[in-house]
């Protein structure tokens, strides 16, 4: 294939670019079972990346890429990514008739990839026997030094099976990945829609390279200004208290309370199983906001019928990147006193149990903070901010953090609990709402925000 004729170095925040990037050679792309075949249109390749950006010249490897043709006249480029970290981004558009709305797929080029360390794109490896292993909010020193051993153990097995890439999971890297992407496509400009954790790789290519980027969508949004431990644990219990509030009416919630007060004294049974403390509060962050909120509490009242009890270990990939993007290192005492905080914002779910078991997932963890947080403006970007009203995941206050860093950004709410706002399938009609907000900007590149249903 031809090669695409770059500048003999190119700006990369500080690290520099291969004097030139090879187009993508497409090709048919491989079997991804249990998913079906990809149609007529789509086609995958790879993109060569170094492992360490700011030593271009040193290993690389190869970044796994589908896309799916525009079936009509093509308005530009469009990269995504669904979320994660971990998920491979590759996928949705490999199924991209079912993944996106029909004026989406005629109008662009959609671009997935999985991100460096995932799926196809030299995938992390570590110990598994070490991979699955479940902790509970640490009550005393020992237990705290149990959970910091641990991860760091698992940690130095990524290392030692993975290699070099270890070092540099980071989302700046996966962002000047999207970069190279970019060039290889020979695209002047790419727009990015980005989904849940995909959005801070689209804030990171913001930054990074902001003349570049044609329209950025970011749905369901992470907010890299968050400095500490104790911040992630506020905010995450605030809102896990706000959905909490909202979909329990008085009775649930004293039922609720009841329920605490027995596994606090140890005597909450279902079955054979003892409900800890810990167990009921991962149990009504899983279920907050769901149809099948109120048959679990029953259940567990009554202790008839079934309770979906699940583990609340932290998917590797969730360290391997985090753990780089964020500082939440903490001491015992400090993570104390952030969980009485915690507790004190949220006395009815007590915490939130995703960003418990984020913060609690990085400590110890071997890899340095290489893309530590920060909140730089970004300016001369045409961006749009979409968000649940009610979102445990990512809250909506981080959206607003987020917008207000980008002078002129669209937002648009819907107003109802859930996370990731824009799917091919609306149903009720805020979602509708928002998949034509979402589609009109990034065909038309006009959204004045809105609060869609509100």
């Amino acid at each position: 294939m031809t090669k695409l004729l770059l500048a003999a170095v190119l700006s990369l925040g500080g690290a520099l670019a291969p004097q030139s990037a090879s187009a993508i050679q497409w090709e048919k792309c491989p079997p991804d079972p249990p998913f079906p075949a990809p149609g007529e249109g789509i086609e995958c390749g790879t993109v060569k990346v170094p492992v360490n950006w700011s030593l271009p010249g040193g290993e690389q490897i190869k970044v796994f890429v589908s896309r799916s043709k525009a079936r009509k006249q093509k308005l530009g480029t469009l990269v995504t990514n669904p979320g994660g970290p971990g998920n491979p981004g590759a996928t949705p558009v490999m199924m991209a008739p079912e993944e996106f709305p029909d004026e989406i797929l005629d109008s662009f080029d959609i671009i997935g990839f999985d991100p460096r360390g995932v799926g196809r794109s030299r995938p992390i490896q570590c110990d598994d026997t070490l991979v699955t292993k479940t902790f509970t909010p640490p009550a005393t020193q020992a237990a705290w030094g149990e959970l910091v051993a641990h991860n760091r153990r698992l940690g130095e097995s990524c290392r030692k099976k993975t290699g070099p890439l270890f070092d540099h999971l980071d989302t700046r890297s996966v962002a000047r990945d999207v970069e190279a992407i970019r060039r290889a496509l020979g695209a002047e400009k790419i727009s990015f829609l980005g989904q849940s954790y995909g959005t801070l790789i689209g804030q990171h290519y913001a930054q990074l390279f902001p003349d570049k980027l044609d329209r950025l969508v970011l749905d369901g949004v992470v907010d890299h200004g968050l400095k500490t431990a104790a911040a992630h644990l506020l905010d995450g219990a605030q809102e896990a208290e706000r959905v909490y509030r909202e979909h329990l009416d008085p009775a649930q919630s004293r039922t609720v309370t009841l329920l605490f007060a027995k596994a606090d004294r140890g005597t909450l049974k279902h079955g054979k199983t003892t409900v800890t403390p810990h167990m009921l509060t991962v149990l009504l962050n899983q279920y907050l906001g769901t149809a099948h909120m109120k048959e679990v509490i029953k259940s567990l009242a009554t202790g008839k019928g079934e309770v979906p009890f699940t583990s609340s270990y932290v998917e590797i990939m969730h360290r391997a990147t985090w753990c780089q993007d964020f500082s939440v290192a903490t001491t015992f005492a400090q993570f104390g006193k952030a969980m009485a905080a915690a507790r004190k914002a949220a006395p009815g779910i007590r915490y939130n149990s995703q960003s418990t078991n984020f913060v609690l997932g990085c400590q110890g963890w071997p890899a340095k903070v290489t893309n530590p947080p920060a909140t730089p403006e970004v300016k001369g970007v045409n961006a749009l901010i979409a968000t649940y009203e009610r979102d445990l995941a990512t809250p909506k206050a981080w959206a607003w953090r987020v917008a207000a860093r980008i002078p002129g950004a669209g937002r648009v709410v819907l107003p109802a609990t859930g996370h990731i706002t824009y799917r091919r399938n609306a149903v009720i009609d805020a979602q509708k709402c928002v998949h034509r907000e979402v589609t009109g900007f990034l065909i038309t590149g006009k959204g004045s925000g809105t609060t869609c249903g509100g």
